[in-house]
């Protein structure tokens, strides 16, 4: 767990897009307060008429009581309404902000959280501490307002009833602290879990057919109906918790109500205390109890928001890569790697281990070597993805990294194609492209059969190019890439699922559009692809 002074320093950065607007909801909540507290006063006043203590006219006493109440009807609507927009509002700025932030950190070659989890802490914690900055923190700093406000009034009408006050701060104060680490403890379990089964749910939906042909169902549910039993488990000794807490201190408000009730019956016996004076009486005890209760409730919403905030704060502590003005090199670049090892995190043996390579200007270059050589990290280091712990990769003379991404046509291995349409996953490369444009990357890759589709370009494509063939989203994404002005053009075996026509075809235009005009890497074992190449590089592990 981390410190708690991390996780409220991290939250006042959180709350910096929407602090005017919790100001706003103090103002509103002071509003309701002064209607409130006008509201026992009136009532004292009204039945100190109608009991003969006051000789006042009862009409404009009527007249004001109306009024406030309609004020305090009009605050109640309007908080609510400003809570829930306000929720709204810091949510998606949250949102944004971190997954521009994920979407922008350096990556190493593994992930720190998986997607599922990322996704939880997206939403679901996101939804936690919006809600704490829109509707928990102004309602804490209106429900102290509101206690000292009527703890006031209550001590001008009874001031030697002030042990009722201690008595019941204490008991809140000492059943929160009673019970603090032990929830939060819970709510970080219980977090956790639900992280898991997100992405539990999210993997196994996205590889359905893979679990119906292994016939791993009831793994898979028996996975998933264990993480619900310890998410149940552990939510059953939070509320345990809770309820105990609870329990005592709501005993010791209603012996405190019980108390000043008795107070006041004995006042009007010995005719120290009108009947007015009683009814003030009372609804100043249950103003003053009710927000000690409020601040007993918020207990475990505080609990749940700072293990919340911890999740979004290591989202937050995630590196970002180097960013630096975009280099847009002319012409077909040199790529040249110069004695460069790789390690990954966590593994004791590099991928590459002082490894040279030179890719001239104009070249076509097939890389190829066996599974687990280095042949994709060598791209990511090509790309800038990776960073070399030794070595250097360069590009035009430039360093490899995201400045010079732009200049990549890059179609990496295994199916890109993303939700949305034809059209949308091509203009991910070209988003000004023209039909004509379109049509003619298309051609090239070999993917015309488009065009003949019944919504052509608007035809859909649901996760990771569903509705369509392996070899049909390959051609799709080979045309995505063409659509880029880079001059490094870059296949990870982008035609594993063409036939042996199609990918002779797609080669062949390549090689005659491309040759001399782009740096070509391909990294491929077909011998379809060797034909064209300057180059030949194996790759053996180092």
């Amino acid at each position: 767990m981390k410190d708690l002074r991390a996780c409220i320093r991290s939250l006042w950065g959180m709350s910096a897009p929407v602090r005017w607007r919790m100001c706003v909801s103090v103002v509103i909540g002071i509003v309701r307060i002064a209607a409130s507290l006008s509201f026992v006063a009136v009532s004292k006043w009204l039945v100190d008429i109608a009991t003969g203590a006051s000789s006042h006219p009862i009409w404009p006493v009527i007249w004001i009581f109306g009024g406030i109440l309609l004020l305090q009807v009009g605050s109640i609507v309007l908080a609510n309404w400003w809570d829930s927009y306000n929720q709204i509002k810091a949510q998606n700025a949250l949102r944004i902000d971190l997954f521009s932030h994920v979407m922008k950190s350096r990556w190493d070659g593994r992930e720190r959280f998986l997607t599922g989890d990322t996704i939880n802490r997206l939403e679901e914690d996101i939804r936690v501490v919006g809600d704490l900055l829109c509707d928990r923190i102004p309602a804490f700093t209106i429900t102290i307002l509101q206690l000292i406000a009527a703890s006031a009034y209550l001590m001008m009408l009874a001031p030697n009833l002030l042990w009722v006050l201690v008595i019941l701060m204490f008991a809140a104060v000492v059943g929160s602290r009673m019970f603090f680490r032990q929830l939060r403890k819970l709510m970080a379990a219980i977090r956790t879990r639900e992280s898991e089964l997100q992405q539990h749910m999210q993997e196994s939906l996205q590889h359905r057919v893979l679990v119906l042909t292994l016939t791993n169902m009831e793994k898979v549910l028996e996975k998933f109906g264990w993480l619900q039993q310890d998410i149940i488990n552990n939510t059953r000794k939070r509320l345990n918790y809770n309820a105990v807490a609870r329990g005592l201190m709501f005993l010791g408000f209603q012996l405190g109500h019980a108390a000043a009730f008795l107070w006041g019956v004995f006042g009007i016996m010995a005719g120290t205390v009108t009947y007015g004076t009683m009814t003030a009486f009372l609804q100043l005890v249950g103003q003053v109890q009710r927000p000690i209760a409020e601040l007993g409730r918020q207990i475990p919403a505080f609990i749940q928001a700072i293990t919340s905030i911890e999740r979004l704060m290591e989202l937050q502590e995630l590196e970002l890569e180097q960013q630096a003005k975009a280099i847009q090199l002319s012409g077909a670049p040199e790529v040249v790697v110069q004695d460069v090892t790789y390690t990954y995190p966590g593994s004791p043996t590099p991928v590459l281990k002082h490894f040279n390579g030179l890719f001239p200007a104009g070249s076509f270059t097939v890389i190829a070597g066996h599974t687990g050589a280095g042949k994709s990290t060598l791209i990511r280091l090509i790309l800038g993805l990776l960073k070399p712990q030794e070595g250097r990769v360069t590009i035009g003379g430039h360093l490899a990294g995201a400045a010079l991404r732009s200049n990549f046509m890059y179609i990496p291995q295994g199916n890109s194609l993303l939700s949305g349409t034809i059209r949308s996953n091509l203009q991910l490369a070209a988003p000004t492209a023209s039909e004509e444009t379109l049509k003619q990357a298309l051609e090239h890759a070999q993917a015309g059969f488009v065009m003949d589709l019944p919504d052509g370009l608007d035809t859909p494509c649901g996760e990771v190019g569903s509705g369509l063939s392996e070899g049909q989203c390959q051609r799709i994404a080979i045309a995505r890439a063409l659509l880029r002005p880079g001059g490094v053009l870059i296949l990870d075996e982008s035609t594993s699922s063409l036939d042996g026509a199609t990918e002779q075809q797609l080669l062949d235009t390549l090689h005659k559009l491309y040759h001399g005009q782009k740096t070509i890497l391909f990294i491929s074992h077909r011998p379809a692809a060797m034909q064209y190449a300057d180059q030949m590089l194996t790759l053996d592990h180092a």
